[in-house]
């Protein structure tokens, strides 16, 4: 290549290295080094299985704690606003007639409940495949069922 400007960046830059980390940040922020063997001990599986069921099962108690947070808070705040809108209770309504309450506290807390329920259902069917699952699902994919 002929001298020039070109080529005095490509020098420049051939110069300049930059390395690279073999850690990456997980998303907890944790560092975890990629190793270059395949192989595993079967205990390392297992012992990888409950450190993700354990955080599963963290992550589960703190968005049941700011559930029950959550509708503490909101409870009080939305029968302060119903009364103050339609004075007391008489009955729920999706019109504005005086006595009628709207109920979307009812909505948040089913919705809200409802995704916890879906948490709670993971955290307690997930399970790590044995081996007999395992080899019954190689057989079965190789049979051709």
């Amino acid at each position: 290549m002929p001298p020039g400007p070109l080529s005095d960046t490509l020098t420049v830059a051939r110069k300049e290295v930059i390395t690279v980390p073999t850690e990456m940040l997980t998303k907890n922020e944790r560092t975890v080094s990629q190793s270059t063997s395949t192989a595993t001990v079967p205990g390392d599986e297992f012992r990888d299985w409950a450190r993700k069921h354990i955080e599963r099962v963290h992550r589960l108690k703190l968005n049941v704690a700011a559930f029950v947070l959550g509708m503490i808070v909101l409870t009080p705040l939305w029968a302060l606003i119903e009364w103050q809108d339609n004075g007391a209770f008489e009955r729920w309504s999706n019109n504005s007639y005086p006595g009628d309450w709207e109920p979307w506290i009812l909505y948040v807390a089913l919705i809200w409940g409802g995704i916890l329920a879906l948490m709670g259902l993971k955290v307690h069917f997930d399970r790590p495949a044995t081996d007999a699952e395992i080899d019954r699902e190689v057989e079965r994919l190789r049979s051709g069922r």
